[in-house]
């Protein structure tokens, strides 16, 4: 098995009988800055230091790579739902020293069987940082 990263319960792995992996990951960050603006003058910025990043990506959740896409995308609703806040490890190490919170889902149900089981679904997961102070 090939533990690719985890956030919170959610386990991004390959193995023999389970993949769930992600694709498509984009990290996004900004610094704050403030302009006060000086009669005859240009404007003088004062920086106040760093913005929330955000991270987003895509999971792919088949039936036929042993995930249940009803379970995980139920368990993905109930962190956004309750503002659960958790580190996001790639690769055996956090990707920031802080927390992330899950701001948005938009699911795509790509196909379901003849009895109305979910069998493959993609979900965009939106996540901002949760600042933890030290």
């Amino acid at each position: 098995m090939a533990k690719i990263g985890t956030f919170g319960e959610i386990v991004f792995e390959i193995s023999p009988n389970k993949t769930q992996t992600f694709k498509d990951f984009n990290r996004t960050g900004s610094a704050r800055w403030n302009d006060h603006d000086i009669i005859g003058h240009k404007p003088k910025s004062e920086f106040n230091g760093p913005g929330l990043e955000e991270i987003n990506f895509t999971i792919i959740l088949k039936a036929e790579f042993g995930i249940n896409p009803i379970k995980q995308l139920e368990m993905l609703r109930e962190m956004r739902d309750t503002g659960k806040v958790a580190p996001f490890i790639l690769g055996g190490k956090p990707i920031s020293q802080n927390y992330w919170s899950i701001q948005k889902l938009s699911e795509s149900h790509k196909v379901i069987d003849n009895q109305g089981n979910l069998l493959n679904a993609e979900v965009q997961i939106d996540l901002k940082e949760y600042y933890i102070k030290r």
